[in-house]
């Protein structure tokens, strides 16, 4: 049996589907009433940082970014717990003890956890943002509510940004892990998504009309992030002593 599938058994997925699953109808719901609350009527405009913009939820663009925000803080917080449990947990105490009796390197290891976090989070959060879009423009239909039209490149901007989202979403997950193992706490994991997330969603939901953008910069600038913290634990965890 490879390390892969043994890795596999320990991991209950099923959890993580419910908690995937619980994420989405709530991504959905808040989604559902920001349309509701936009109801398609009169343009209504705010200043952010000087510059007018459309009401986020009276236009396609604006709700994208809502729920795109929403979506990274909710995985990000997933991944972050995902990575606590098998990577910030195991790695720590007498659970490290038993890995580092596998007949592989320890850094092969931590790299196909890691991989994991980052192809379940991607994924889930990918897939759950371009389902709550795809729900929002059906409601819209049948209750007749006509956010403000983003232009003939949407589509292609949701599939982009949904894909970032779940990127973005798994670097906070690695970040926030490495920084949990450092102290040998679970709870640090947690405490320090909570923290990212507390910053990282406004930027994006303050400014809809280049999400993409942001996306792409944000995403660009946590990977540096998350690939320096995951090369930090990666040392460390080599030179552990059990």
């Amino acid at each position: 049996m490879n390390l892969y599938r043994l890795e596999k058994m320990k991991i209950r997925l099923s959890t993580y589907r419910r908690a995937v699953l619980g994420i989405f109808v709530s991504l959905l719901a808040m989604g559902v009433l920001c349309l509701f609350l936009g109801g398609g009527g009169p343009e209504v405009s705010m200043h952010i940082n000087g510059v007018e913009e459309d009401m986020l939820f009276t236009s396609w663009g604006g709700l994208f970014a809502v729920s795109t925000a929403l979506t990274v803080a909710c995985f990000g917080i997933f991944s972050a717990v995902f990575a606590a449990k098998i990577i910030a947990e195991e790695f720590c105490g007498k659970k490290a003890v038993l890995l580092f009796t596998y007949p592989v390197s320890r850094r092969k290891i931590l790299h196909l956890k890691s991989m994991f976090v980052i192809c379940v989070t991607t994924v889930s959060a990918f897939v759950s943002n371009m389902a709550v879009m795809g729900s929002l423009y059906i409601v819209s239909r049948i209750f007749g509510i006509t956010p403000e039209p983003a232009g003939g490149h949407f589509v292609i901007s949701v599939l982009l940004a949904s894909l970032m989202s779940g990127i973005l979403s798994s670097e906070i997950g690695v970040i926030a892990a490495a920084v949990g193992w450092k102290k040998r706490s679970v709870m640090t994991t947690i405490i320090c998504s909570l923290i990212i997330v507390c910053f990282v969603p406004n930027l994006i939901a303050g400014l809809p009309g280049g999400i993409v953008w942001v996306m792409f910069v944000m995403g660009g600038l946590f990977g540096v992030a998350a690939n320096f913290m995951h090369h930090f634990l990666a040392n460390g965890i080599e030179e552990m002593e059990v």
